[in-house]
């Protein structure tokens, strides 16, 4: 049967409830801690692709494909964020944005002007 391996006296305390710190049988030297603090670094925001909106403008109203050019553009504003160039994903995040407004934009005077046409029909029609 193995014994449990021997210990030397003077590593291990012996007095009953004193702590008793024990001492580096080597000499080594102790560390001590040392805090840094450093300056905060300045947060950049992250560059927005609006891939979201672009991939809406593309399937619910893709008037003169406006959609789909916003959905290439935010394709590339995120490869150009994954690559580190931040600027260029913030310019070609910029265009995808300006495409998705004129797409809304287009896709909204279009809905109003169907409704207004379908009204004075519906009127034009009701007064016969």
């Amino acid at each position: 049967m193995d014994q449990p391996p021997s210990y030397q006296s003077e590593f291990v305390p012996m007095n009953g409830n004193k702590y008793m710190r024990l001492e580096d049988p080597h000499g080594a030297p102790r560390f001590q801690h040392t805090v840094v603090l450093g300056q905060p670094q300045p947060v950049v925001p992250q560059p927005r692709d609006h891939i979201i909106w672009s991939l809406c403008s593309l399937v619910y109203g893709n008037p003169l494909c406006l959609g789909m050019l916003a959905v290439y553009f935010s394709i590339k504003s995120r490869d150009r964020k994954m690559v580190g160039d931040l600027e260029g994903a913030r310019k070609h995040g910029k265009t995808a944005r300006c495409f998705n407004v004129v797409t809304l934009t287009l896709v909204i005077l279009g809905l109003l002007f169907l409704f207004i046409i379908y009204g004075f029909f519906i009127y034009k029609i009701s007064h016969l």
